[in-house]
Order: C-alpha cells, then structure tokens, then sequence
C-alpha cells in the first residue's frame, strides 16, 4: 500500500509526504504532487517519514528530485547510501 499526502503552504513551503512502500509505478503520482501549479511558493520538501520500502526506480526518481532542489526529508539510510554508490559508480564510467 501506499499513499501520497500533500500539506498546504506553511512558511511558504509544499510538503508532499509518502507512506508505505515506494516503488517505480509510484513515481508519476508522487511527480505530480510535487508539482507546483502556479502557486507561489519558496519550495518544495519530499517526507519520507513513514516510507518502508524504496525500490531502484523510485531511487532514481529521489535522485533526481535532490538535483531539482527539492528538499528531500528522512530519506532512510540505506538509500542515501544507494544513492551515494550510485553516483560514484557513475563517475567512475
């Protein structure tokens, strides 16, 4: 199961918050919580607080996420460390 819940602006901030298992089929619905939709606000944060699984696509997607400057909250360790093999790995190639 998994579900996606986006908060409202406060201090200018979207915060978009993930539940349970986040995987590749996900990816399309947590991109469109993100999105901002002419709203004026100063960002955007991803909580992963509550997230108990992470599968590669999805990790690809958080990746990419940081490089938009999204700020990405409680990302479980393991996947900072995936995230973090991942680019070296690239940089290597």
């Amino acid at each position: 199961m998994f579900k996606i819940k986006r908060e409202g602006e406060k201090i200018g901030i979207i915060r978009v918050n993930l539940y349970g298992r986040f995987t590749g089929p996900y990816v399309a619905e947590v991109e469109k919580a993100l999105s901002l939709n002419g709203s004026e606000t100063k960002g955007l944060a991803l909580d992963l607080t509550n997230v108990t699984f992470v599968d590669r696509l999805a990790m690809e997607f958080l990746r990419s996420v940081k490089s938009r400057n999204i700020k990405v909250e409680n990302l479980p360790s393991y996947v900072v460390r995936w995230i973090k093999q991942d680019a070296s790995n690239e940089s290597r190639n």
